[in-house]
């Protein structure tokens, strides 16, 4: 049995699959550098030690599935500051360093490898046919490479871009994984797609239209799984509950902790594991089969909800 095959049994049994964690902010926490532009991807290059480092205490943790370092390695991003040479190397690196750590493991055989294709960049600025091509670009390296599944990791995205994303890789050969930030209309109390990474975030928040409508809207053009990504803890809820009223397969969420003042992490909204923990619970209850954390969500949080959950 292949390792999509035993994750797609466990989540036809109800799971939960544990999702690992951050992995920018944990190299942050080693002292990796992040860059102004490319952020996390940056230690691709300069300290590929600590990315393997990072896999490693997420699989010791008990994490089921571990995400390649490749969300801020995009065509856009790189090409936009210059680092567009590096583009194939730096992906195909995160895939070949999440699938050493992997084989290396006494349960390598039930571990799958998560290749992130993301929108990090100035995607929504662009025209279909660019981002489609971009998103192409980086979902075939990674796919080439060997991940067992990809992530399409639309953090603060509109449902065009989205749908952008899950068309130019749906049809890569592996499962498909969407997921979304959302945040909670302050008016009205409504679920939306849009981000606010923290309620002490400086930053303004975004939000394009009702979760329930992106979510419908979006998995109608493809995907395997939906999840609420990289979202305050107090929403996430209500948001599993919306992706499980619009969308019949499995759902999960991995919320964050903080926000980004560029190019480092703020670490506010602290959480600990047993809260994370008590959260947790209740996402399952409420139907998630996938769960994991965001930024500032980190190996210990994981290590408590492989063991409790």
């Amino acid at each position: 049995m292949t390792h999509v095959q035993q994750l797609e049994t466990r989540l036809a049994t109800g799971g939960p699959v544990i999702l690992d964690g951050a992995i920018g902010t944990e190299l942050e926490r080693l002292g990796a550098r992040m860059d102004q532009e490319v952020w996390c991807a940056r230690a691709l290059a300069d300290c590929p030690d600590m990315v393997h480092q990072v896999h490693r205490r997420y699989i010791d943790a008990g994490a089921d599935v571990i995400t390649t370092n490749s969300f801020s390695a995009t065509r856009e991003a790189m090409q936009g500051c210059g680092l567009g040479e590096h583009f194939e190397d730096w992906n195909r690196r995160s895939v070949r360093i999440a699938r050493e750590e992997r084989d290396r493991s006494e349960r390598s055989g039930s571990i799958v490898v998560a290749g992130s294709v993301s929108s990090y960049g100035r995607f929504d600025s662009l025209d279909i046919e660019t981002i489609s091509g971009h998103f192409r670009a980086q979902g075939e390296i990674l796919v080439e490479e060997g991940v067992d599944l990809l992530i399409l990791e639309t953090l603060g995205s509109s449902a065009r871009t989205v749908k952008a994303m899950v068309n130019a890789t749906s049809d890569l050969g592996v499962p498909v994984w969407v997921s979304l930030s959302c945040v909670r209309a302050r008016d009205t109390g409504a679920v939306m797609l849009g981000i606010e990474e923290s309620r002490e975030s400086p930053d303004a928040t975004q939000i394009y239209g009702p979760l329930a409508d992106a979510v419908r809207e979006i998995m109608s053009v493809g995907g395997s799984a939906v999840l609420m990504m990289h979202s305050v803890r107090d929403v996430t809820e209500d948001a599993i509950k919306v992706l499980r009223a619009a969308y019949s397969g499995p759902v999960g969420a991995y919320p964050n902790a903080g926000y980004w003042a560029r190019p480092n992490w703020t670490f506010v909204d602290h959480v600990t594991p047993e809260a994370y923990l008590a959260d947790a619970r209740r996402w399952v209850d409420a139907g998630a089969a996938i769960v994991g954390g965001c930024c500032g969500v980190g190996v210990e949080h994981i290590r408590v909800l492989a063991d409790g959950l």
